[in-house]
């Protein structure tokens, strides 16, 4: 279970991206995938690349995450708490 920006699953984070307007994009190269939040026209406004990955994610690959989502990193913790 994550714990502020440590112990951060990949379907913890695929999930907080998917409850915030995020969709799967595409795969990139290796275990790569691109998210994406599209605004009201349903052009593209943000982006984030998300490692498939079985272990949890470092505090400074989900601090990069967590400034491209463009998603206040209060909020990431916040939903830790839920």
């Amino acid at each position: 279970m994550p714990r502020r920006i440590h112990n951060w699953s990949y379907d913890d984070v695929t999930d907080f991206l998917t409850e915030n307007g995020f969709t799967f994009l595409r795969h990139l190269r290796g275990s790569h995938q691109r998210w994406i939040k599209r605004n009201e026209n349903g052009e593209p406004d943000k982006t984030v690349e998300v490692n498939l990955t079985r272990r949890s994610y470092s505090p400074k690959t989900l601090k990069r995450m967590i400034l491209t989502s463009g998603i206040d990193i209060d909020k990431w913790i916040e939903w830790t708490r839920s």
